[in-house]
């Protein structure tokens, strides 16, 4: 008996502990990942260019005022950009999917810098 709490103890904190299981623990809320400096239609256009060239079927959607969704169907992940401070600050959110890869997340903050 005691092994088996053991055993689901350990697989729950395996569980827990792999980026894409955060989403589930926040049941699917949005998680700021980033603030960064800069209007966020800029950035958002910038990351677009430089991530359709190596990621294919990346999307970029304008629903909503102040917002830039880009998502990548294939690595499963959306991310926001979303207006901050009137335009001089871009929250960058984790609003659906699995978590982006390093790569994706430099290329972004790259575009701030």
């Amino acid at each position: 008996m005691h092994f088996l709490r053991l055993a689901v103890l350990a697989l729950a904190l395996a569980v827990a502990s792999s980026p894409g299981s955060a989403q589930f623990f926040f049941f699917q809320n949005p998680v700021t990942l980033d603030n960064l400096d800069g209007n966020y239609r800029i950035l958002a256009s910038c990351a677009y260019q430089h991530l359709a060239r190596r990621l294919t079927g990346l999307s970029r959607t304008d629903a909503q005022r102040g917002v830039i969704t880009l998502a990548s169907p294939g690595e499963q992940w959306e991310l926001s950009f979303v207006n901050d401070e009137g335009g001089r600050q871009t929250q960058l959110v984790w609003t659906a999917g699995g978590y982006p890869r390093e790569f994706v997340l430099s290329t972004i903050r790259a575009c701030a810098a």
